[in-house]
């Protein structure tokens, strides 16, 4: 078959939109490496499972800082103090300037009774905190010391840091608030800390984070600016500022956040304040402790890339998300819809094929890869896909109107009333009986089409203006001059009361002017014709 270009059908679109996906199951926004899965296991408290990744990482590299620190993080948790000394202690040799190995050795070190290398590694933690993916950890660095302070007697010390502490309790207090969306509670909080001390890093950040969830996205970038000024090591802040940079429509500023946060090339970007950004924000069930990876930016940068049209660099990102991770069924669809747009189809297919291969539950990858078959002619293996969606959601409407949908495509008009008519059946919908009816009136059963535009305007009263189109058309098709006319001359009446309705009734309405043009000259030439015949 022939390369076809498919028009796009509104009906269609508004029904997709309209019907599925109802009934399917969130999924995560990619699948997460054994390190990240540790992560949250030590997150949610499941110590056994936490244990066994963790050993497995430090098994395979054992030169991996990060790995040891939270197999000490870990060690902590479950109350084995040497144990965790000795894994901190290996953190540290293979990289001095890691905070968390600092702020939860010293805990360890004070917790047997080693002050003088508590203190030491407290003040190595302070000097080296910045605003970090993990945790305030500097909060309960400050708390500990503070009691070692206290019963050293060194009182002033001690005050200093419980002074130090009000600033961290103020930002818990703001977090928790947000957390129960208080947003405006929650700036209050953090501006009642700022007043304190305007120069705190952590309490800037958190205040972007709450702008950017309230949609304030300007205010948010200025809340970062500022706090990358009082912690400009922290990379993470780049990754917030970057998504609301693309969320303003600011892609090279994006772009410009995302190519730091990749050549500072942190495992982890970002773990806390998540769910509203990024990756995330397309997904159905959200958690605000996230694991953030540098194939995430990658993927981001990406979107950013092809939005200024700049499709290669596009294509050159997803491929590194692809060669990290083969399961990111997401990342190698779009790298398919990007390459799709280029004009290579066939390849596309390849791509929507291993996104499918790498995740059989993708709806979404059948039904891009089902399009890219029908714009190559490939109609029996779109056919094939929307199916196998039919199969995975067989109580969906959603699946039967994506084949309806194909069907009618390729004039294919019973297979697609039979489809439109199983979707009718589990849910009534205005936007199916009107498409149902185009089928209808393709095969001629013109007494079915008109009574499915009649049930249309009954369940929606705004489809008068195309059911009208629709009904003129009909009764063209059928040789009723008369009834077409007082059609046409209804949908002109009512294109100049409404002309100033939605969108979708100006779509309409052109649509019905096209009719009313054509079918007025076609009447009038049928009746010259008869005249001329007497």
């Amino acid at each position: 078959m022939t390369t076809r270009n498919l028009p796009l059908n509104f009906l269609f679109a508004a029904a997709f939109g309209s019907f599925f996906f109802f009934g399917c199951l969130s999924v995560d926004a990619r699948c997460y490496t054994l390190y990240e899965q540790a992560l949250e296991d030590l997150d949610e408290s499941r110590w056994p499972k936490a244990e066994e990744k963790l050993k497995r990482l430090v098994a395979e590299n054992p030169n991996n800082a990060d790995f040891q620190a939270e197999l000490g993080r870990y060690y902590m948790d479950v109350d084995n103090l040497p144990a965790m000394e000795a894994a901190l202690t290996r953190a540290i040799e293979l990289d001095d300037r890691l905070l968390r190995a600092y702020e939860f050795r010293s805990y360890c070190y004070f917790r047997r009774g080693r002050i003088k290398e508590g203190l030491a590694d407290s003040k190595k933690a302070e000097a080296l905190y910045c605003v970090n993916p993990h945790d305030w950890g500097l909060w309960n660095v400050l708390k500990n010391r503070a009691k070692v302070y206290s019963r050293m007697g060194m009182v002033n010390e001690a005050r200093a840091d419980r002074e130090k502490q009000l600033l961290f309790e103020i930002l818990d207090q703001a977090g928790k608030a947000r957390e129960i969306g208080q947003l405006p509670e929650a700036i209050k909080r953090i501006d009642e800390g700022l007043k304190v001390d305007p120069l705190h890093a952590d309490l800037w950040f958190l205040r972007g984070v709450v702008n950017a969830n309230m949609m304030k996205f300007w205010e948010a970038v200025a809340d970062y600016n500022k706090a990358l000024r009082y912690s400009p090591s922290s990379t993470m802040i780049y990754y917030f500022r970057g998504d609301c940079y693309e969320q303003l429509g600011k892609h090279q500023q994006a772009v410009d956040d995302y190519t730091r946060v990749i050549k500072a090339g942190d495992e982890l970007v970002a773990f806390r304040f998540v769910c509203e950004t990024g990756r995330m924000r397309d997904e159905i069930l959200r958690d605000d402790t996230v694991c953030v990876s540098l194939s995430d930016v990658y993927f981001l940068r990406a979107q950013a890339y092809a939005a200024m049209g700049k499709l290669t660099a596009a294509v050159k990102d997803l491929d590194y998300v692809a060669a990290h991770d083969r399961t990111d069924d997401k990342a190698l669809a779009r790298r398919a819809e990007i390459i799709e747009s280029m004009g290579k189809s066939d390849d596309s297919i390849k791509d929507f094929s291993r996104a499918i291969k790498a995740n059989a539950k993708n709806i979404q990858g059948y039904v891009s890869r089902a399009e890219a078959y029908l714009r190559l002619g490939k109609d029996d293996e779109a056919i094939a896909d929307f199916t196998q969606i039919i199969k995975m959601n067989p109580d969906d409407p959603g699946s039967y109107v994506l084949r309806a949908g194909a069907y009618k495509a390729v004039g294919r008009y019973d297979e697609a009333i039979a489809d439109y008519s199983k979707a009718i059946s589990q849910q009534m919908e205005d936007d199916l009986l009107l498409e149902r009816a185009d089928c209808y009136r393709a095969v001629h059963k013109y007494d079915e089409a008109l009574k499915d535009l009649e049930r249309a305007v009954e369940l929606d009263a705004s489809n008068r203006l195309l059911v009208s189109a629709l009904r003129a058309k009909i009764f063209q098709e059928k040789g009723e001059d008369q009834n077409a006319r007082v059609e046409l001359l209804e949908l002109e009446k009512k294109h100049q009361t409404d002309l100033h309705k939605s969108d979708w009734l100006y779509i309409a309405v052109g649509g019905g002017l096209f009719f009313f043009v054509i079918g007025l000259g076609w009447l009038g030439f049928k009746a010259l014709k008869k005249r001329r015949l007497m």
